[in-house]
């Protein structure tokens, strides 16, 4: 022990619980004794005496093995706290509940045997009892935290959707895997135009890990970027968590994001359009980065004209590219012989495609 006083302390403890088994076991022989010779009587002075020596004995054997006792308490004591530190704040939890909700059920057993009055057997069997029942319950809360912390974000869901209902409020934000990795929505939720919680949920955090530590250099690179924004967001949003809860059965990624989105009443930020069209399905409201990009851009119209750098050469003979400021293309005719000029250029043709719009110019 690193405190003498504790070690003292410990010692003193030792040496009363001795002195108490000691009593114990001369109360019981007496008993047992009496039981069995109901006729006999005991002088007076033998009982005292069997006390003096049992306690006597029960307290000197105690304090002669107490050196092994405390240095046996001292390495419990050392690795009970090591498996507090490893363990996950939500898992400690679910654990402490679990001993509380074990110690309530040996409590209300105790009462069943209430007709054994308050003597040494009854001790025993409470003891038991707590002891049983407490390790079984922190055992059980430690091995379902998840279930445990899934069980609340439910409720809490529920509660999440009376409250969007009721008031208004804004839903939390559940951000996936692509919207993380484009990066754009770091911008976008630092104007403020987003409310409401922004969750990134750990098996996302996993699965960016995952991507970090691939063998092949696009996805790992994708994952680095993508831990990297995960770290500014971090820093950046105050109204951004990190969800534990987990969902058992379930390894794909996207299902169990469209999940968690729908138990709690949340919505999916992401830039996949496939998981856009699982959200629809599932009932989940969804979010697309690429739309809202879309949408924000200038409207380009059919007789507008536009300034514009011819940056390289088109694909059919004499194009040329430019680009505007959004990063629209424009492929002006008869554009090649002014590369690298800045021109003035007249729309002609506006084509909105699945990858996006193309605009078609002439020299003014």
């Amino acid at each position: 022990m690193k405190s003498k006083g504790v070690e003292r302390l410990l010692r003193f403890l030792l040496l009363l619980t001795g002195v108490g088994i000691g009593l114990a076991v001369t109360q019981i022989g007496l008993q047992l004794y009496r039981t069995a010779n109901p006729d006999t009587v005991i002088p007076a002075h033998y009982p005292v005496l069997g006390y003096i020596i049992m306690s006597l004995v029960g307290g000197l054997a105690l304090l002669a093995l107490s050196n092994r006792i405390i240095l046996r308490f001292t390495r419990f004591s050392s690795d009970v706290q090591k498996q507090f530190d490893k363990m996950p704040l939500n898992q400690l939890m679910s654990a402490m509940l679990g001993l509380i909700l074990g110690l309530i059920v040996a409590a209300l057993l105790r009462q069943m045997f209430s007709f054994l009055g308050n003597g040494i057997l009854s001790a025993a069997l409470s003891a038991i009892l707590y002891l049983v029942l407490g390790a079984l319950g922190y055992n059980i809360g430690k091995r379902r935290s998840r279930e445990f912390m899934a069980m609340i974000t439910r409720v809490s869901g529920a509660r999440e959707k009376s409250k969007i209902r009721k008031h208004g409020y804004a839903a939390r934000k559940f951000f996936d895997t692509s919207a993380i990795i484009d990066g754009r929505i770091l911008e976008i939720a630092k104007t403020g135009f987003l409310e409401g919680e922004f969750v990134v949920p750990q098996f996302v955090i996993d699965e960016l890990q995952h991507l970090a530590d691939s063998a092949d250099e696009t996805r790992r690179e994708r994952g680095r970027r993508g831990l990297d924004i995960l770290h500014e967001m971090q820093e950046s949003l105050r109204q951004m968590a990190i969800d534990d809860a987990d969902i058992e059965g379930i390894t794909d990624v996207d299902v169990k994001l469209l999940r968690q989105a729908r138990d709690c009443g949340g919505t999916v930020i992401t830039t996949d359009y496939n998981l856009q069209k699982a959200a629809a399905v599932s009932g989940v409201k969804a979010l697309n980065v690429n739309e809202l990009v879309e949408a924000l851009r200038p409207a380009v119209t059919q007789g507008m004209e536009l300034r514009v750098r011819v940056s390289k050469e088109g694909r059919e003979p004499g194009q040329g590219i430019g680009y505007l400021s959004d990063g629209t293309m424009i492929v002006v005719e008869d554009g090649k012989k002014m590369l690298g000029e800045e021109v003035d250029t007249v729309v002609t043709t506006v084509l909105q495609t699945s990858a996006g719009r193309m605009v078609f110019a002439k020299i003014k």
